[in-house]
């Protein structure tokens, strides 16, 4: 209705620009309400003239007082009417009659709906009827659509206005009715004078209502008492409060209409708005006709134009829709329950994933990229006889290598690429030999598979280089079978049942071991030896089993032509000369166990007299003992061999001019061995689980007796005590970081638990909030040491400071590991938090929502829902992909995930840039409280950007091989220039890759340099164990065989390790299992350089022990060559080494006798010096027996307090020594061991 009047204005200046026609239009618009609601409706409020305007007043505060807002503005609730009558705008009094089909308009059903109405009857006819409708009367009543169904928020759609006014006087904090009164110089009032009138009539009234208060009028509320005042209009102290607010407003307000001194009207326009009225107003704006309209519209006169039919109350009106209440939830189940169960899948999802790629490797049993190594590649010169194709081998699981296969009459050759027989399969007369192959096209990337089957060996499967070679494969063998009368059948089945159904060589070993274990418990009546899930199938199998000589060489670790297999295997076997029946083999093991020691030297008096004379040629001994020399690698030439047996025999009794050696000098030979000594016969192949009774070394430690110590009681105490002692450090670095956590999380817990009641983020979530931001905390200090864990130069840097006294840094990736799983554990625990929590807020209200999150802005018709809440906020959207991108990290950080795909590990872990970037993001939208990650994460970011910076400076791209050998046990040596600015400490390691393998930019291998610093070249020795280290031995083959560069590398490091601190330690013990003397080749050599240069060294060193635990160091002849300088520079005997092969020496059985005989007559006569390595250093048959060896050394270095023990090698190894050195560690008054490990 006032914005019609623009339109009037805008007739008048016509020239006017738009916003001088706003601005006209806003003054006017002002000063037109000012004037009617100041000078025409509060008079008829309050039924009192006001008083004139004077002057503008700028001392007079026109804030909006608390007593009108809450109190005395409420005061025309009581002339609200239940509902509105509607008047037609026709040239006569005609009201309608049916409205919405009632004769007036239900207040309570309508308050949403203003535009609905106005559009259905039009202005006009609402105009003319409330001009009509008298309004209720000026009492304490108020009708019920204002009392019991005012309108209310979703979640409760219907309130009372009344108690609500109530309510609100106490919220804003107004005093009582009479502490009211008297603020406006009102005299206080009593029960009784409050509405005299009033309560004559409802003297009961009174009586209820001051039984509420106690009696107690001081503490009656200040609308409830205003409003029994009311007596046909406000009473006292309304008047005052709605007088004192009105006059504040007007007198305040420098644009007030009248002031003249704002310039805005002149007194003519000042004259003409006060002239001016509603009714003019409604006139001039509508349709309605000067005869319908009274003259002043906020009354109802006698005489005025059509009065109203009747007065409206409820009877015959609509009934108020009643008290609903509304659930915010509703329609978000769906949503809530999806989501949940998505969240849940995400980690099933990657283990899904992660096992399909192990079940991929296990299938194809190579790479992908392992096929650009096509066997096409391979250079073969084609033979003039015979069927040769190029092929690769799968072995096991994660194994193949490049292989040729020739097939000749009567014969399958699998050979190397540069030459050298892998395995040859010779066809017997009338062979039945069966082929499994793959199905035409089974995969488009590589060529089928052949699993060649027949008796009395493993299989053999190949993979061809396409489908096209499988025809002639097969023409080929067939033709070679052909010749001997066998028999060829060829079957086609998937690939994946063909890997499955191989037995390869692999297991066959399985089925060996078993046949052992199963000989071993009933030889030596050992039940515990058997397999505990054996069927009687089972044993039925193992009785029908037979094994080769090939195998029987390879179970007691010897070739298949040395003479003491022939022998064994020609005493053993009986019903055939090329098998051994399970019976048969029982049979030997029980005459080694349950004969006598007569009847053993008996037996092997049989073994050398072949010929069964009764005695054995002198020379045929000897070459029994050499032929156990060559397979173990002694180095000694014939004439020191021959000087041994010897001298062997002399000291047995046998006269040198004997020729003969009779079963009585036998057993003259083996007096020489101790008789607690057991003899009995090994099998490697066995893989005995449980510990039989050990017996010590040969060579043993002597250790001296000495006075009784003070140790700590063998109980469970006395190993708690000496753990916690051992293991300190470690145990004081998880003391603090589990207490930071805990007090992290209890702060942020109590925080939001007890100091942010005012929010009500407890009410509406309950404990649930407190719990999930304690995790958050608790979670972003973890994320933030995770990140120093990994600073490998950083620590590297550390471990030369005094820190690496007090910090464990060997344990930093353990520690790594920790932290992680505390992450993981916070991370759940928030997620699952925030879960319920997220349920709690889509229950909210608007309203509610605006106080909880006080940073979110929410439209007015906007109500979140919980789809909302997760995919439709920062927060929401970062944590789901949070918990996505967390879960493929820790999946595939799992061991069984990282040892066969290491691949999708390095990449998966390059995830976490993503992971701390979200997690800034989700912090952002300050929906409960300012981020605070930041402060957790600023300082260890920093340190692993200058970490990064400092990797990046000893990055050394492009080196070049100056040098590489494939050596036994699969071992690639690698020597390469050592670039300039290249420094590094003996014990550390360095991190490799090659730009030649098709392999992903990150992926780089830790190898421990085997050079001395000293040493102009840099070293490397690399087992060769997983796919990275298959590719480069294969590129080293490649170019060796094509005369070609060999591949460059890329180096990163050094790192620090703990075997470099050997330098700390006046008595040093360096323990190396097998591949894991690496990085004592260069500690040794540093050592011994060191010390014999005549220079200042760091090195405290006085004495060195160094123990070697290998299976047969013949196959780790480089280390050997490196021990033997070592042992020609080491002038102050600094130096004290132990050998211990494990592999043929692992219980005294007939060979070992027999060499240790050789071994102690070659020593006494060559200065101490092993017949089998020419060191120094003593050999060992057996494992060590380290609390033997720990005890030795405190009693020899009883006066210092520290020995430092560095081992490398796998980690049940280190797990031994971990725990013989916490045990060693129980003595009070002996020397601390201090173990530093690396686990490989």
């Amino acid at each position: 209705m006032f914005m019609a009047r623009r339109t009037r204005i805008q007739k008048e200046n016509p020239s006017w620009t738009d916003e001088e026609l706003f601005q006209a239009a806003r003054r006017w618009l002002i000063a037109t309400l000012q004037k009617i609601i100041f000078y025409d409706f509060l008079p008829a409020l309050i039924g009192e003239e006001v008083k004139p305007y004077t002057k503008y007043m700028p001392h007079v505060p026109p804030g909006i007082s608390h007593a009108f807002a809450a109190a005395a503005f409420r005061f025309p609730h009581s002339i609200v009417p239940p509902a509105m009558i509607l008047r037609k705008n026709v040239n006569a009094c005609e009201f309608r009659e049916e409205v919405g089909g009632f004769p007036a308009l239900r207040l309570c059903q309508n308050w949403w709906n203003a535009q609905d109405i106005v559009q259905e009857y039009t202005v006009d006819e609402i105009i003319l009827g409330m001009a009509s409708q008298v309004s209720e009367a000026d009492d304490i009543i108020v009708v019920e659509d204002l009392r019991d169904y005012i309108f209310g928020p979703m979640h409760f759609t219907r309130l009372d206005v009344v108690a609500s006014s109530i309510m609100r006087g106490r919220d804003n904090g107004l005093p009582s009715y009479n502490m009211l009164r008297k603020t406006f110089n009102l005299p206080e009032r009593t029960w009784e004078t409050i509405n005299p009138e009033l309560y004559k009539t409802k003297r009961k009234m009174f009586e209820e209502l001051a039984a509420l208060y106690g009696g107690d009028i001081n503490y009656l509320d200040a609308y409830v008492g205003g409003m029994l005042e009311v007596d046909n209009g406000p009473g006292e102290l309304f008047k005052a409060i709605i007088r004192d607010q009105f006059e504040r407003l007007r007198d305040s307000d420098r644009f007030w209409f009248e002031n003249r001194q704002n310039g805005l009207f002149t007194d003519k326009e000042i004259d003409e708005i006060r002239k001016t009225t509603l009714r003019d107003i409604i006139r001039e704006t509508t349709e309605i006709s000067d005869q319908w309209l009274q003259e002043d519209v906020f009354y109802f006169k006698e005489g005025d134009p059509c009065p109203q039919p009747f007065q409206v109350n409820a009877t015959g009106l609509e009934q108020c829709v009643p008290f609903m209440r509304f659930d915010h939830f509703t329609g978000n189940e769906v949503t809530y329950i999806f989501t949940l169960i998505g969240l849940g899948c995400i980690p099933l999802i990657c283990f899904g994933i992660g096992y399909m790629l192990v079940q991929r490797r296990r299938r194809m049993g190579w790479d992908s990229s392992y096929d650009d190594l096509s066997a096409t590649a391979i250079d073969v010169d084609t033979p003039k006889n015979g069927y040769h194709v190029p092929a690769f081998e799968w072995l096991q699981e994660c194994h193949v290598r490049q292989v040729i296969v020739e097939i000749s009459p009567g014969s399958l050759i699998v050979r190397k690429p540069r030459g050298g027989v892998l395995r040859k399969i010779v066809f017997s007369e009338n062979a039945k030999v069966t082929v499994f192959h793959s199905e035409q096209n089974a995969c488009g990337v590589h060529g089928p598979y052949c699993l060649l089957r027949m008796s009395k060996t493993h299989d053999l499967v190949l993979r061809l280089p396409s489908d096209k070679h499988l025809p002639d494969f097969l023409a080929a063998l067939t033709l070679s079978l052909k010749k001997l009368n066998g028999q060829l059948t060829c079957i086609s089945i998937p690939n994946k049942v063909l890997l499955e159904k191989a037995e390869t060589e692999e297991c066959r070993q399985r089925r060996l071991d078993h046949f052992f274990r199963e000989a071993y418990a009933r030889a030596f009546n050992q039940p515990k030896l058997s397999d505990s899930n054996t069927h009687e199938s089972d044993t039925d199998s193992i009785l029908d089993q037979t094994i080769t000589k090939h195998e029987l060489a390879q179970a007691i670790g010897m070739r298949e032509t040395d003479m003491f297999v022939q022998r064994m295997f020609a005493i053993t076997s009986h019903s055939s000369s090329d098998m051994v029946t399970f019976a048969e083999f029982l049979e030997v093991l029980k005459k080694f166990n349950e004969g006598t020691p007569r009847d053993k030297y008996k037996l092997l008096f049989a073994m050398c007299d072949v010929h069964g004379r009764g005695r054995v040629r002198r020379c045929e001994f000897a070459e029994l003992i050499r032929s156990l020399n060559d397979v173990i690698g002694v180095r000694i030439t014939e004439s020191t061999h021959d000087n041994v047996i010897e001298s062997i025999l002399n000291k047995s009794g046998v006269s040198p001019s004997s020729e003969y050696l009779t079963a009585a000098d036998f057993e003259a030979i083996f007096a020489q061995v101790d008789e607690r000594r057991p003899v009995c016969v090994d099998f490697r192949g066995a893989k005995i689980k449980v510990n039989l009774e050990e017996t010590a070394s040969l060579s043993s430690f002597a250790v001296t007796s000495t006075p009784e110590r003070q140790c700590l009681p063998h109980d469970i105490f006395g190993s708690f005590a000496a753990y916690v002692e051992t293991y300190r450090q470690h145990i004081a670095i998880l003391f603090i970081f589990c207490c930071v956590n805990i007090i992290v999380f209890l702060e942020r817990f109590w925080h939001y638990r007890y100091e942010t009641e005012h929010r009500d983020l407890r009410r509406v979530m309950g404990a649930g909030i407190a719990i999930t931001r304690g995790a958050a905390g608790a979670l972003s200090f973890c994320m933030a040491v995770v990140l120093l864990t990994v600073c490998r130069n950083v620590i590297t840097l550390l471990r030369e400071t005094p820190l690496g006294e007090f910090i464990p840094f060997d344990s930093a990736i353990t520690f790594h590991k920790i932290v992680a799983l505390f992450a993981a554990f916070w991370a759940s625990l928030h997620t699952v938090g925030h879960c319920v929590n997220f349920y709690h807020v889509a229950t909210q209200s608007q309203e509610g929502l605006h106080c909880l999150f006080q940073e979110a802005v929410f439209g007015s018709n906007f109500l979140p829902s919980i789809c909302y809440w997760f995919y439709g906020t920062i927060t929401g959207l970062t944590g789901i992909l949070l918990v996505a991108v967390m879960s493929i990290i820790y999946v595939f950080a799992l061991p069984c995930f990282m040892k066969r795909a290491y691949h999708a590990f390095r990449l998966t872990h390059l995830l976490n840039v993503a992971f701390y970037a979200l997690t800034v993001l989700h912090g952002l939208p300050k929906l409960l409280d300012s981020p605070k990650f930041g402060y957790y994460v600023a300082g260890p970011v920093i340190i692993f950007v200058i970490d990064r910076i400092m990797g990046m400076r000893q990055e050394y791209k492009k080196l070049r091989i100056l040098n590489a050998e494939l050596l036994p046990s699969d071992i690639i040596y690698l020597q390469f220039k050592r670039p300039l600015s290249f420094s590094f400490r003996s014990g550390q390691w360095v991190r490799i890759s090659s730009p030649a393998f098709s392999c992903a930019f990150n992926e780089c291998h830790a190898f421990s340099l085997a050079s001395a610093p000293q040493s102009p070249t840099l070293e490397l020795y690399i087992k060769v164990v997983g796919p990275w280290t298959w590719k480069l031995r294969s590129e080293i083959i490649r170019a060796q065989a094509n005369c070609s560069p060999y591949p460059l590398v890329h180096m990163n490091g050094p790192y620090g390790d703990g075997n470099q601190e050997w330098t700390n330690y006046e008595v040093a013990v360096l323990i190396g299992g097998g591949i894991g003397v690496t990085p004592y080749a260069s500690t040794l050599t540093d050592l011994v350089l060191e010390t014999t240069s005549g220079r200042h060294h760091n090195i405290k060193c006085r004495k060195v022990y160094f123990l070697w635990i290998c299976p047969s160091h013949k196959n780790y002849e480089w280390f050997v060559d490196v021990l033997k300088d070592v042992e020609d520079l080491d002038q102050n005997r600094l130096i004290e080494g132990h050998i211990f092969v494990t592999q043929f020496f692992h219980k005294f059985d007939l060979r070992t006798t027999l060499l240790y005989i050789c071994e102690k007559h070659f020593r006494g006569d060559h200065q101490g010096k092993s017949m089998f390595t020419g060191l120094r250093a003593h050999n060992h048959f057996g494992r060590p027996n380290f609390d033997a060896f720990f005890s030795y050394i405190q009693n020899v270095h009883n006066e210092i307090s520290d020995i430092g023990v560095f081992s490398c090698g796998p980690s049940n190894l280190n797990d031994q020594i971990s725990s013989a050195c916490s045990r060693a560690n129980r003595a009070r008054n002996a020397p601390s061991l201090m173990h530093k490990f690396e686990t490989f």
